[in-house]
């Protein structure tokens, strides 16, 4: 019991020593922005068409839409998919009692990344018709870039402080799945699929994502000028975890060229173990007392995720061989989204003090977050030509974010309430293909438009964040 009171003390001051200072006060430092998850999807094809595809899903990214429609690959084949990813945000402070200065208003932010790449090889097996792929497909996005200017006054209690702050928060980095996979045709019109996701940063280095903190502030306390200044980086590395995909695709009617298909998938939740590492320095300057206060503070912690099962079900229809349609529905079980966070070593001391469960957005250990619910409408235009086929594509959206929601008032112990409502989250996209016999050649736009986004689910209390994001992808696939 002891030992147990000495290290939860040693952890509380070794803390206090990046957070607090003996002779200045707390608002030396920077608000704790943070990144959230993006959410990417895969694959031009389905993204052009909205990315309603679970009861489409007739290329490799199947495997991460519905990997029963694996099946529908004829020939083998290899895929790659590149995205040019652009994000603008408006930023606007909807709580008069913060100062953010004039420097929070629009950023912008891209990023260019490996969206998906399979290889995927068709056999009979106890004749019945297999096919198997390996993938690897990008699944959140972490990329962020945040500027801005903050105005300290605290007058009471002395002593007196005004100090201002630029302060410039950048993160990168994401989470993407190796993932094996099979589709069987267990009747001629009813297939089954699986793949296994295996989410471990051995496989091309990017699962994973740093982010850092640095501000320069100047300005009076107790009647002297100071000076400060502020870096912290947070990296989290060695993330490894495991789910399943499981999906079903059936040819529910047929009548000559029109035909109705019905799609449904299941990604399981999972637990997902990584490292993060913490490193930060600060320094404040008092020149009429010839102060310099200069700490550093390092920390490790051993994290756990719990990522929510989504379950989605399509459909598609197919009118013609030109023309075809598609719709989608996914649930997503966002309010069991936790994490825990265990301290290792704190300045190179190892330690092991757990600490209780947290949501993985900004703000509240302990707000309470609201599933999602999703749809997306697709469609899809064919022009047979002698040689080639060209494809016209389009689609609508709407798929929410999660959320803390607005603040709604103060539970009995102290802590701040939220409505836990999600952030509304709406798009279109265009895309367009061209296939011949050896290769396919495809490319797509999609826009998301997102709204009244609370900014403490980034660590910014008291502001609203509107934001526009544009997506470009274009994918090869080499038929053998």
């Amino acid at each position: 019991m002891n030992k147990r009171i000495f290290v939860i003390v040693s952890l509380i001051l070794a803390q206090m020593l990046i957070f607090s200072f003996s002779s200045a006060k707390a608002q030396f430092f920077p608000p704790p922005v943070k990144s959230v998850p993006l959410p990417t999807g895969s694959g031009a094809r389905a993204l052009g068409q909205g990315g309603a595809f679970i009861a489409v899903a007739d290329d490799a990214t199947a495997a991460s839409w519905n990997p029963a429609g694996l099946i529908q690959l004829e020939k083998p084949e290899a895929s790659i998919v590149g995205a040019f990813m652009q994000t603008d945000q408006d930023f606007s402070v909807t709580d008069p009692n913060q100062d953010f200065g004039k420097g929070l208003n629009e950023e912008d932010v891209s990023r260019w990344d490996v969206n998906f790449l399979s290889v995927a090889y068709p056999f009979r097996l106890l004749r019945k018709n297999f096919v198997a792929a390996i993938n690897y497909h990008q699944i959140y996005d972490f990329h962020a870039d945040i500027s801005f200017d903050q105005t300290e006054i605290d007058i009471l209690p002395p002593p007196a402080l005004v100090i201002n702050q630029d302060i410039n928060f950048k993160s990168s980095g994401g989470v993407g799945a190796l993932s094996p996979g099979i589709a069987v045709l267990l009747m001629p019109k009813l297939t089954f699929g699986m793949t296994v996701n295996i989410y471990d940063d051995e496989y091309f280095g990017s699962h994973g994502w740093t982010e850092s903190v640095s501000s320069l502030g100047s300005g009076i306390f107790s009647g002297g000028p100071v000076t400060s200044s502020f870096n912290q980086k947070t990296s989290s590395r060695d993330y490894h975890g495991v789910n399943i995909s499981t999906g079903v695709l059936w040819d529910v009617w047929e009548k000559e060229d029109k035909l109705l298909t019905f799609g449904a998938v299941y990604h399981s939740p999972y637990t997902a173990r990584f490292d993060q590492h913490m490193n930060a320095s600060s320094t404040q300057s008092f020149p009429l007392d010839g102060i310099v206060n200069e700490n550093e503070f390092s920390q490790t912690s051993r994290m756990k995720m719990d990522w929510p099962m989504t379950i989605g079900l399509g459909l598609g229809f197919r009118h013609s061989d030109a023309l075809s349609f598609s719709f989608d529905a996914t649930w997503t079980d966002w309010s069991e989204w936790v994490q825990k966070a265990k301290a290792t070593s704190i300045n190179s001391t190892r330690i092991d003090v757990p600490t209780d469960n947290s949501r993985p957005l900004g703000g509240s250990e302990h707000a309470d977050i609201d599933d999602t619910y999703a749809v997306r409408f697709g469609t899809e235009y064919l022009m047979f030509r002698k040689k080639e086929v060209v494809a016209f594509r389009g689609g609508l959206f709407y798929e929410p974010r999660p959320s803390m929601g607005a603040a709604t008032g103060v539970n009995p112990n102290g802590s701040i309430e939220f409505s836990g409502d999600p952030t509304d989250v709406w798009g279109f996209s265009l895309g367009a293909g061209l296939t011949t016999k050896r290769y396919s050649l495809d490319a797509a736009y999609q826009f998301r438009y997102i709204r009244d986004m609370e900014g403490g689910d980034v660590g910014l209390g008291g502001t609203q964040i509107d934001a526009i994001e544009n997506m470009f992808l274009t994918s090869l696939i080499v038929y053998f």
